[in-house]
């Protein structure tokens, strides 16, 4: 029986473990209490105790410390050269025991009686102070040891395993006899002092051998422990494999135990398959054991298989378990045309290797309800065709992914005629009907989608639509129209024909844009600052003109209205009575219904003689005062006023008078003067009465009437 190590550490207050005080020991330098070492107490200057029972007893000790390994006696002896002393406690201070010359001088011997587990210290002493130096020291059991209990064999490859208790008792090492089937006992293995286990190798498996167990120590042998039976047996290992490895649901699978033994005999025999609720019985051929097409649903079945033991095997088995997944199966999702935003919905379609019917889903830029795939958005649509599966079948499934295209759209674009200054509305539109940007430039601004012309010129117009997240922007349409000047109207005011001795008659005419009007008159009449003239009778022509500008066309309006002709007349008038001198006589002369322009001129005759000439003014009226010149001749004269009447025929008025020798006037027209004889009258015949001299006022017109029938 080993020992248990010595504390070897500083005990109280002893600075180190060195032996060279009880409070300070060393270890025991032996493994068991059986064995001799060397000693020595050279150094070592200590004196004795204060008492007997407290150490040390003697001098110069070196001391050691054991724990006792079992409930024995043991016998201590010490050699030296001097006289030694050796003296035994407990760790606590108790005293067991003490010696000088146990041995015979000078060597001391001490049997000493221990109980298991207690601690004990001893020194190598002097029995004299001055006595040291080297030692041996010897410890022997004081008896054989005893049998040890509880073998235990177990048996194993080619081998046993042992196990025993120790006895109360000093073992230096331990023996183990092997009979092998009845035979005699032989030595098949050693253990150590300190051990309680072996293992015996080398044995045949399937032979049974008688194991006992004896201890030994420096007296000898020991008793020996009541044998022990054991057969050793190989033991077998089994592996579980497939074929193929994974197992599907519907395909035929293999199941194997392959057995292999640990001393690498081939193992034979029956074994026992258990898979699922089914058992089956197989033989073992070349070490394998093997069940050939099975099939078995999806799912995990336990499955064991035993060996039975034999002579020289022990049993084998092993569980584990089945998994035979379900069968896979391959979706096909046919492929799906191109798409584009609001294109109308479409069928999608695939198959499924089981057979099974699919389930179609849509994500992203599309839907899918049943088999119809809506586009609802631009960008990727991914469809997802799934066949569920069964108890049997895996599920699966099948993408495909489609760029959905922005929906195109197109503008529709018209640019309305324009003029400067003239609003009206662009018609424009997006073929998706969305809203459409516009922008102007050149003779034109926009506002509110109207186009006002701001100028003359080029009106250009561009509408873009920018699409949207689903919707392709538009190609950008621009027109080009040219901005025109504006029309204008000008109206002139209703006017009634006139006659013409009518004064001037206020025209009005206006430019719908309220430009500035010019007034012309043609033919019978004249337009003076807006003021319209008769000049003649007949078609009076009235012209109103706007020259336009820059932004406005040229307007004319006219209009015709005809002119009457008064009727033309003159008067001629002698401003002195009958009797009065004729020289220098004033005589008014008047003419209305004259051609505008031309000339009246006024002669007296006999011999004619031109006293004035006056023009004709706008309005056809002329006028003057003359004076009868001297000198004129007795008799009858002419005082006549010759023009052009409005319509372009020559006129003439005549007023007669007549002058007598004395130069008085004694006949104006039909008035005579009546004197005692009648006056010769110049280009006359006669002679007037005086009762009906008078101023003669004769109407122009008949005067003409006159003269033109004399001219016919």
């Amino acid at each position: 029986m080993g020992l248990t190590p010595a504390q070897g550490e500083p005990v109280g207050d002893a600075p180190t473990a060195d032996g060279s005080s009880f409070s300070s020991p060393l270890p025991l330098p032996l493994d068991v209490l059986d064995g001799t070492f060397a000693v020595s107490n050279v150094g070592l200057i200590t004196g004795t105790g204060s008492g007997p029972t407290t150490p040390p007893k003697y001098h110069n000790g070196r001391w050691y410390e054991f724990v006792a390994p079992a409930t024995t006696s043991v016998v201590i002896t010490l050699n030296s050269a001097f006289d030694n002393a050796l003296e035994v406690w407990t760790a606590d201070g108790g005293l067991v025991g003490v010696n000088d010359d146990g041995a015979g001088y000078p060597n001391a011997r001490l049997t000493v009686h221990l109980t298991a587990g207690t601690a004990y210290r001893f020194a190598f002493a002097a029995v004299s102070p001055g006595h040291t130096g080297a030692g041996t020291v010897t410890i022997r059991p004081a008896a054989v040891p005893s049998a040890p209990t509880d073998v235990v064999v177990t048996p194993a490859d080619r081998q046993l395993d042992v196990t025993w208790t120790a006895p109360q008792s000093i073992v230096a090492g331990w023996d183990v006899y092997c009979a092998a089937s009845g035979g005699a006992a032989a030595p098949c293995g050693t253990a150590g002092a300190a051990s309680t286990s072996t293992t015996i190798t080398g044995l045949t498996n399937g032979t049974t051998y008688d194991l006992t167990i004896v201890g030994r120590n420096s007296l000898g042998a020991g008793q020996g422990s009541t044998p022990v039976s054991a057969t050793p047996r190989a033991t077998t290992d089994v592996t579980l494999s497939t074929d193929p490895v994974s197992l599907v649901s519907g395909e035929p699978f293999d199941v194997a135990a392959t057995f292999t033994r640990s001393d690498g005999v081939p193992v034979t025999g029956t074994v026992t398959f258990s898979i699922g609720d089914a058992t089956y019985g197989v033989t073992i051929e070349d070490g394998t054991a093997r069940i050939v097409g099975l099939e078995m649903p999806a799912g995990a079945w336990p499955v064991s298989v035993n060996l039975p033991a034999a002579d020289d095997r022990t049993a084998a088995t092993t569980s584990g378990s089945l998994v035979v997944d379900r069968a896979a199966q391959t979706v096909t999702l046919d492929p799906i045309g191109s798409l584009t935003y609001g294109d109308a919905p479409v069928t999608v379609a695939g198959t499924a290797t089981s057979g099974g019917a699919l389930t179609f889903t849509g994500t992203g830029a599309c839907t899918v309800d049943g088999t119809t795939l809506t586009v609802v958005a631009a960008g990727d649509c991914t469809v997802t065709a799934a066949q569920a599966g069964t108890t049997e079948i895996h599920p699966a499934t099948a993408d495909r992914t489609v760029t959905v295209a922005q929906a195109p759209q197109s503008i529709s674009l018209e640019l309305p005629a324009l003029v400067y200054d003239e609003t009206a509305p662009v018609v424009v539109s997006s073929s998706l009907d969305l809203p459409v940007d516009l922008t102007a430039s050149g003779a034109c601004v926009l506002t509110d989608g109207d186009l006002t012309a701001t100028d003359v010129g080029p009106c250009t117009v561009t509408a873009t639509q920018a699409g949207t997240d689903d919707v392709a922007a538009a190609t950008p349409v621009t027109l080009t129209t040219e901005v025109g000047r504006r029309p204008q109207e000008v109206t002139i005011a209703p006017i009634a024909d006139l006659l013409f001795s009518v004064g001037p008659v206020a025209l009005t005419a206006s430019s719908s844009l309220g430009l500035p009007v010019t007034l012309v008159g043609e033919g019978a009449c004249v337009v003076v600052d807006g003021a319209l003239h008769t000049i003649a009778s007949g078609e009076c022509t009235i012209t109103a003109e706007q020259a336009g500008d820059a932004y406005t066309l040229p307007a004319v309006a006219s209009t015709t209205i005809r002119v009457v002709g008064t009727g033309t007349s003159a008067s001629l008038q002698l401003n002195a009575g009958l009797g009065a001198p004729a020289a220098g006589a004033s005589a008014t002369v008047r003419a209305v219904g004259m051609l505008p322009g031309s000339e009246l001129v006024v002669t007296v005759y006999s011999t004619p003689r031109e006293l004035a000439r006056v023009t004709v003014g706008a309005d056809g009226t002329a006028g003057t005062t003359v004076v009868l010149p001297a000198g004129l001749e007795a008799g009858d004269h002419r005082l006549v006023a010759a023009g052009v009447g409005l319509d372009g025929v020559a006129a003439s008025a005549e007023l007669g008078f007549a002058v007598d020798a004395s130069g008085r006037l004694v006949r104006i027209g039909d008035s005579v003067l009546v004197r005692a004889a009648a006056l010769a009258v110049t280009g006359t015949d006669g002679t007037l009465p005086v009762a009906t001299l008078a101023v003669v006022w004769l109407l122009l017109g008949a005067a003409l009437v006159a003269w033109r029938r004399r001219v016919a």
